[in-house]
């Protein structure tokens, strides 16, 4: 059962990491936990970092950029479902020194 609920937690902050879910688990989740929040912010920054280099870059580069996005989003994304430790620093860095 234990095995269970840790899974469902792993799937929840895997979550984090696909297009608009973190937003969305942002607003809808009323109580988060840390690793929860860790999770939501570094889906929404690699988010926003992918949408202002996309403005950014030429029309050539978006799709090598699209890539680079699904595959960190992806790697992310699985590391965290198999219950690794993920830690982004700059990400954590920023939102300590903001506290």
């Amino acid at each position: 059962m234990e095995e269970n609920k840790q899974t469902n937690e792993n799937l929840k902050y895997a979550l984090c990491y696909v297009p608009f879910v973190a937003f969305i688990l942002y607003y809808i989740e009323k109580n988060k936990s840390a690793i929860l929040e860790k999770h939501i912010r570094y889906g929404m920054v690699i988010f926003g970092i992918y949408i202002i280099l996309l403005i950014l870059v030429s029309w050539l580069f978006k799709w090598l950029l699209w890539f680079l996005y699904i595959w960190v989003s992806i790697f992310l994304w699985y590391k965290t479902y198999i219950g690794e430790e993920v830690q982004i620093k700059f990400i954590d860095d920023f939102f300590n020194k903001s506290k």
